[in-house]
């Protein structure tokens, strides 16, 4: 699968710092050129509008620029099922977006977009791959852009960058008691196409990172993803949208399964998260939860009280739901 020395899972882990892997990046970009049909919207009724610029330089495209034809490719599936164009785009944007995943507005960032995306033209996590390696190499590029320097600056988060957290001053607050986008998409996307064995270590390295504002986004999180987590929620199109607290993210309201058949809507194959990872994560959380350690966290979210206020109970009841 890898030619990674001794421990094969050892690519997939979060250490902060340690961000989108070179020689994975190289591979996507050299197996995915620029497509020679222009990329269009997802709509074939009238007058069709194409997205020529994505042709051009890209660097010179701003985020709003780029945010129209990638919301295209993530809705197109859900009307008119597959189409080779879309995939087409994606595969050649996604390595070269990239090193802009941090760039956004107050509705989404490129990285949400990035993965949004990906799992809109790739629903199964079993499925064929474009080329062998493919998965592992978008999970060690896409995968890890929460883990870029720029996130971590002298091995401190940098929560503006890495989680997109403002102040907000007319209503003194920062929204921590809402999962952060970039956080919850990158989340799932490990969540669903990692392979089994490499599961655990990964999300083990997750919870281990040593950082308040890092674990109190982590257990608001784990909260709002744990009907999915059991099973209880198949998509997460499917989450309530007044849900609390919320997990949702740029465009996850699209994904809805697989839309091979855009006129069945049984959706019997919609699973987007696969059992043996949902359970692999219940499992990592119910072991590392131990008390000591939960108490810890409370101690150190006491020391910003920003956090605690905006909190709430919300790690009590991440106590409730993940303690053995």
């Amino acid at each position: 699968m890898n030619s990674d020395p001794i421990d094969p899972t050892a690519q997939y882990l979060w250490v902060p710092g340690h961000g989108p892997d070179a020689a994975a990046a190289a591979r996507l970009f050299t197996a995915f050129p620029k497509p020679r049909i222009p990329m269009g919207e997802a709509w074939f009724m009238g007058e069709r509008k194409m997205f020529p610029e994505l042709g051009g330089d890209l660097e010179a495209l701003s985020f709003e620029d780029l945010a129209r034809p990638l919301e295209e490719l993530i809705s197109g599936p859900t009307s008119f099922g597959p189409f080779e164009e879309w995939t087409a785009w994606y595969h050649y944007l996604m390595p070269r977006l990239l090193h802009r995943g941090h760039e956004g507005a107050v509705w989404g960032s490129m990285l949400e977009f990035l993965v949004t995306g990906f799992f809109s033209q790739h629903p199964h996590s079993d499925a064929p791959e474009p080329y062998a390696g493919f998965r592992r190499d978008a999970l060690r590029t896409l995968g890890r852009v929460l883990m870029t320097p720029s996130c971590w600056p002298n091995g401190r988060i940098d929560y503006r960058t890495c989680l997109a957290k403002e102040y907000f001053d007319g209503v003194d607050r920062w929204f921590w008691e809402q999962a952060s986008g970039k956080l919850s998409s990158s989340l799932f996307l490990c969540l669903k196409y990692l392979p089994p064995e490499a599961l655990k270590p990964w999300l083990t390295s997750v919870l281990a990172i040593r950082s308040t504002h890092w674990r109190a986004q982590l257990m608001v999180w784990f909260i709002g993803a744990h009907g999915m987590l059991c099973g209880k929620v198949n998509q997460p199109g499917d989450l309530a949208e007044n849900a609390h607290p919320p997990v949702s993210w740029g465009w996850s309201h699209c994904l809805q399964g697989d839309h091979a058949d855009t006129c069945d809507e049984s959706r019997p194959d919609a699973i987007f998260l696969p059992e043996a990872n949902r359970s692999a994560a219940l499992e990592v959380v119910r072991d590392v939860l131990t008390e000591p350690l939960f108490e810890h966290w409370l101690s150190s979210l006491s020391r910003y009280g920003y956090l605690e206020r905006e909190l709430g109970d919300l790690p009590f009841d991440f106590w409730a739901l993940y303690a053995k």
